[in-house]
């Protein structure tokens, strides 16, 4: 398995006020002569698990914090 890379980072604001950085992380790979990535990993800054409830929203697994990211390329 090919290691992980740090693809894009995001600011978001959660529900309690406090302001987070999402990670998004893929895993590169080559077929012939195409480069691909896979998405792998959108996770906090510090590993926290997230999961995507639609585009630019999150929710944190471990506390239930949704999160809203502005920037409008994020995932």
């Amino acid at each position: 398995m090919a290691p992980l890379v740090l693809k894009r980072l995001y600011h978001a604001h959660g529900s309690d006020g406090k302001d987070y950085e999402i990670h998004v992380y893929v895993e590169p790979a080559s077929h012939e002569n195409a480069h691909i990535e896979r998405l792998a990993k959108v996770c906090l800054a510090d590993g926290g698990e997230l999961r995507v409830l639609s585009k630019r929203h999150y929710e944190v697994v471990a506390t239930g914090v949704r999160l809203e990211a502005h920037d409008p390329g994020a995932i």
